[in-house]
């Protein structure tokens, strides 16, 4: 009988497969792990270089706007320099000045060409400079320097600023305080020495508001028809509303002033003698209180080049062989 060869099986140890699997897990988690941190670095990548894009587009955008505001700038230069020429030309014409006249026509929204610009281009997509404005007689419009002459009130300035603020619905008693505080801001002679004002001076409307009593609704009321000059001086006639012309007037009512306004479009006057013709009744016109010619003018404009848009009000005095600015102001 033939002997019998016992195979030997390998032998198993039971701690070895968990070793195996431990060691697969980690290799597994390990593999996990660095795809988690390839992912942050992207992430991380991508963000810091988007911050950087972004800075840059900011940046970018900045250094074209304040291009655009330096050009729009130059251009209202150019369109000042433009008034200052008509208001030359228009005193050369005569001493009347009427809204028949070069200077009264408005601007409507004109596309300027890349001369004007010296052919300053933001990008291809920029839009076109735009410019647009109109001048305005300053003195239309009752000059509320006027109420105080030689350091004291002005009787007929008072009276007439009275009737334009009662047909505006303005109190009397704010009358009062206005003329009061253009008082202070004026110096006076006291037996023969110059007093210095107490209060700095009205430079627009607009600073009628620090005065107590007087509230914005009154100083929004008066703008159509009020200005604050450097100096006193006289309403035009040619240019004046039927507000004002009813106001400097004493025996012309407001319906009156509204039908000889009406008349004046067909013509303007060269004197007073001349529009007083066209008054109901006839009146004399009083020389300290009206004339028929100017020297401050209001140029309102509006210049947009690419994304900027600008506005701006300034105040022009004409002289006999100059034009001055008084103030700018841009809103």
């Amino acid at each position: 009988m033939g002997t019998r060869t016992a195979r030997r099986r390998p032998c198993v140890r039971a701690g070895g497969g968990v070793r195996s699997a431990r060691r697969g897990a980690a290799r597994v988690r390990e593999r996990g792990a660095a795809v988690v941190t390839a992912l942050l670095v992207v992430m991380l990548a991508t963000a810091v270089v988007a911050g950087l894009f972004v800075r840059e587009n900011v940046t970018l955008r900045s250094v074209e706007n304040r291009l655009a505001l330096s050009q729009t700038r130059w251009i209202e230069r150019a369109a000042l320099d433009w008034a200052k020429v008509i208001l030359r030309a228009d005193a050369r014409s005569g001493v009347v000045d009427h809204l028949g006249e070069p200077w009264a026509v408005p601007v409507a929204d004109t596309r300027l060409d890349e001369t004007v610009t010296a052919g300053a281009k933001i990008s291809d997509a920029s839009r076109s400079a735009m410019l647009a404005g109109q001048m305005f007689d300053a003195q239309a419009r009752f000059n509320l320097a006027s109420l105080v002459q030689n350091g004291m009130p002005s009787p007929a300035h008072v009276v007439a600023f009275r009737r334009l603020a009662g047909s505006v619905g303005v109190p009397e008693s704010v009358v009062d305080v206005i003329v009061a505080r253009m008082l202070r801001s004026t110096p006076r002679t006291v037996n023969g020495n110059t007093v210095p004002a107490t209060d700095l001076p009205l430079v627009r409307l607009a600073d009628l508001v620090t005065i107590p009593g007087v509230e914005p609704a009154m100083v929004e009321a008066l703008a159509p028809f009020t200005i604050v000059l450097p100096r006193p001086t006289l309403v035009n006639i040619n240019t004046a509303a039927p507000e004002v012309v009813s106001a400097v007037i004493p025996q012309l009512d407001l319906a009156g002033a509204r039908r000889f306004v009406a008349r004046r479009e067909r013509t303007f006057f060269r004197d007073l003698n001349d529009a007083s013709m066209q008054i109901d009744g006839q009146p004399v016109l009083a020389p300290n209180l009206l004339a028929v010619g100017s020297n401050y003018f209001l140029v309102r404009g509006m210049v947009r080049f690419d994304r900027v848009e600008a506005s701006t009000e300034t105040l022009l005095e004409r002289s006999t062989d100059r034009v001055e600015i008084i103030w700018q102001q841009r809103y």
